[in-house]
């Protein structure tokens, strides 16, 4: 069994998996109930451990502390020239966060096609994959970062004295004509996250001379693809959107399912 733990910016997310690759328990937290959270090994019953983590050295450091009494290999994922039949064009490659890496492993081992990977957290990424020059290979062409929806919207009423600091719960759907300054906030993040989406989708068609599929995964996946699928500005253009939950967890079990390929291959030669 094998322990994936996804540390973010704002919650940390595990999951246990069989060696099948099928999620058997998971829960997630707020990085900073994570003193509290329960990983202990006699009763989760896993030999390993792979985490991503983008939330610094303290959150680190409060893993080990957690996990070392329990004596389990434990691998910190960092992107790689390559992993798990995907090529990584970020230069350097380390410096792609652990998590997109971790994501679009999952993403091409989904898809096996072009596809535009979203990440709606604290950050929104917008990542491409494209079919690599090998068999059966993807490639990571690049992305974008920009500030998630809550963020976006929250940084805008503290840097303008006369927009409000907080928002109410978003309405059903965004309006490109709002008619009050709430929704209008709201509606602007919104279409800025859309538009982005619409600009990697048109350019990675044009890369591939095919529609690239869309992948959605993070705290705002559901609100995003409501709007990709009822806006008419953007309707159509999407024509294969889809909400995969424990993205980055799918991936992380992933890349651990090639490092132990390596291992067993290195031990046979």
């Amino acid at each position: 069994m094998l322990l994936s733990i996804d540390v973010g910016n704002t919650r940390t997310k595990w999951a246990l998996f069989n060696a099948a690759g099928e999620i058997q328990q998971q829960a997630a937290c707020l990085n900073q109930a994570l003193t509290t959270a329960e990983f202990s090994a006699s009763t989760l019953g896993y030999t390993r451990i792979i985490i991503s983590n983008v939330a610094g050295p303290d959150l680190a450091l409060l893993l080990i502390e957690k996990l070392t009494p329990y004596a389990r290999p434990i691998h910190w994922l960092q992107s790689t020239a390559q992993a798990a039949g995907l090529v990584n064009s970020y230069t350097p490659c380390a410096s792609l966060g652990s998590d997109r890496w971790a994501a679009l492993i999952a993403a091409w081992h989904i898809k096996h096609a072009p596809c535009v990977v979203v990440n709606a957290g604290t950050a929104v990424t917008i990542d491409a994959l494209s079919i690599g020059s090998r068999l059966n290979s993807g490639r990571f062409l690049g992305g974008l970062i920009m500030p998630g929806l809550d963020l976006m919207q929250h940084s805008l009423g503290m840097a303008a004295a006369q927009l409000p600091k907080s928002h109410t719960a978003p309405p059903t759907q965004a309006e490109i004509f709002a008619t009050s300054t709430t929704t209008a906030i709201y509606a602007g993040a919104i279409f800025a996250v859309l538009g982005a989406i619409t600009q990697m989708a048109h350019a990675l068609q044009q890369q591939c001379q095919q529609a690239p599929s869309v992948i959605i995964s993070g705290g705002n996946a559901a609100l995003i693809y409501q709007q990709l699928e009822h806006n008419p500005i953007v309707n159509g253009l999407m024509l294969d959107a889809s909400i995969v939950d424990s993205l980055v967890l799918q991936g992380l079990y992933l890349a651990d399912h090639f490092i132990q390929d390596d291992f067993m291959q290195g031990e046979s030669l």
